[in-house]
Protein backbone atom coordinates (compact mmCIF):
# COMPACT_ATOMS: atom_id res chain seq x y z
CA UNK A 1 0.00 0.00 0.00
CA UNK A 2 1.59 3.46 -0.83
CA UNK A 3 1.55 6.48 1.17
CA UNK A 4 -1.42 7.87 -1.15
CA UNK A 5 -3.36 4.86 -0.42
CA UNK A 6 -2.26 4.76 3.08
CA UNK A 7 -3.61 8.32 3.69
CA UNK A 8 -7.26 7.89 2.02
CA UNK A 9 -8.09 4.69 4.07
CA UNK A 10 -7.29 7.19 7.07
CA UNK A 11 -9.03 9.98 6.04
CA UNK A 12 -11.85 7.18 5.73
CA UNK A 13 -11.03 5.52 9.01
CA UNK A 14 -11.17 9.05 11.46
CA UNK A 15 -14.36 10.70 8.71
CA UNK A 16 -16.13 6.85 9.50
CA UNK A 17 -15.57 7.28 13.47
CA UNK A 18 -16.54 11.48 13.40
CA UNK A 19 -19.90 9.57 12.10
CA UNK A 20 -20.14 7.04 14.31
CA UNK A 21 -20.04 9.39 17.51
CA UNK A 22 -22.59 11.47 16.22
CA UNK A 23 -24.67 8.73 15.46
CA UNK A 24 -23.90 7.07 19.10
CA UNK A 25 -23.84 10.58 21.05
CA UNK A 26 -27.46 11.17 19.70
CA UNK A 27 -28.86 7.39 20.70
CA UNK A 28 -27.45 8.32 24.23
CA UNK A 29 -28.62 11.47 24.21
CA UNK A 30 -32.21 10.24 23.90
CA UNK A 31 -32.36 6.90 25.31
CA UNK A 32 -35.42 6.71 27.21
CA UNK A 33 -33.72 5.42 30.25
CA UNK A 34 -30.47 7.76 29.56
CA UNK A 35 -29.00 7.04 33.13
CA UNK A 36 -29.74 2.91 33.28
CA UNK A 37 -27.66 2.94 29.51
CA UNK A 38 -25.00 5.54 31.17
CA UNK A 39 -24.34 2.85 34.06
CA UNK A 40 -24.38 -0.26 31.98
CA UNK A 41 -21.81 1.22 29.56
CA UNK A 42 -19.26 1.82 32.09
CA UNK A 43 -19.90 -1.52 33.43
CA UNK A 44 -19.46 -2.95 29.91
CA UNK A 45 -16.53 -1.05 29.14
CA UNK A 46 -14.60 -2.26 32.60
CA UNK A 47 -15.89 -5.83 30.84
CA UNK A 48 -14.37 -5.13 27.65
CA UNK A 49 -11.23 -3.74 28.79
CA UNK A 50 -10.08 -6.18 31.68
CA UNK A 51 -11.88 -9.31 30.33
CA UNK A 52 -10.77 -12.01 28.01
CA UNK A 53 -11.94 -9.73 24.94
CA UNK A 54 -9.25 -7.05 25.97
CA UNK A 55 -6.36 -9.27 26.03
CA UNK A 56 -5.28 -8.57 22.94
CA UNK A 57 -5.49 -4.80 23.16
CA UNK A 58 -2.54 -2.61 23.94
CA UNK A 59 -2.18 -0.34 27.10
CA UNK A 60 -2.72 2.75 24.57
CA UNK A 61 -5.80 0.77 22.72
CA UNK A 62 -7.45 0.21 26.78
CA UNK A 63 -6.72 3.97 27.01
CA UNK A 64 -7.92 5.31 23.84
CA UNK A 65 -10.98 3.49 23.90
CA UNK A 66 -11.58 4.75 27.81
CA UNK A 67 -11.25 8.19 26.53
CA UNK A 68 -14.10 7.72 23.38
CA UNK A 69 -16.04 6.20 25.69
CA UNK A 70 -15.83 8.79 28.10
CA UNK A 71 -16.35 11.67 25.23
CA UNK A 72 -19.58 10.08 24.76
CA UNK A 73 -20.74 9.70 28.44
CA UNK A 74 -20.05 13.57 28.71
CA UNK A 75 -22.87 14.40 26.50
CA UNK A 76 -25.97 15.19 28.16
CA UNK A 77 -29.26 13.86 28.17
CA UNK A 78 -31.28 15.36 25.14
CA UNK A 79 -34.65 17.30 26.35
CA UNK A 80 -37.84 15.78 26.45
CA UNK A 81 -39.32 17.89 23.11
CA UNK A 82 -36.78 18.27 20.68
CA UNK A 83 -37.34 21.16 17.77
CA UNK A 84 -34.57 20.37 15.43
CA UNK A 85 -36.12 23.92 12.82
CA UNK A 86 -36.49 26.12 15.81
CA UNK A 87 -33.03 27.47 16.02
CA UNK A 88 -32.20 27.35 11.70
CA UNK A 89 -33.49 30.47 11.60
CA UNK A 90 -31.20 32.06 14.04
CA UNK A 91 -28.42 30.51 11.76
CA UNK A 92 -28.98 32.64 8.88
CA UNK A 93 -28.52 36.65 9.55
CA UNK A 94 -31.24 36.89 6.76
CA UNK A 95 -32.85 34.71 4.31
CA UNK A 96 -32.22 34.37 0.91
CA UNK A 97 -35.46 35.17 0.08
CA UNK A 98 -35.16 38.50 2.14
CA UNK A 99 -32.15 39.88 0.03
CA UNK A 100 -33.26 38.72 -3.33
CA UNK A 101 -36.86 36.97 -4.49
CA UNK A 102 -35.42 34.84 -7.16
CA UNK A 103 -33.06 32.96 -4.59
CA UNK A 104 -29.75 33.29 -2.77
CA UNK A 105 -28.24 36.49 -4.14
CA UNK A 106 -26.77 35.16 -7.40
CA UNK A 107 -29.06 36.39 -9.55
CA UNK A 108 -30.25 39.97 -10.22
CA UNK A 109 -34.29 40.81 -10.61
Amino acid sequence: MNDEQLQSELDTLIATQAGLMAIVGSLMATHPEYEKFQLHLTGLLEVLLTGEAGKTFTQKQRQEAREFVETLQHLNKAPEKIEPLEGIAKLRKKAPSDENPLGAGKFKA
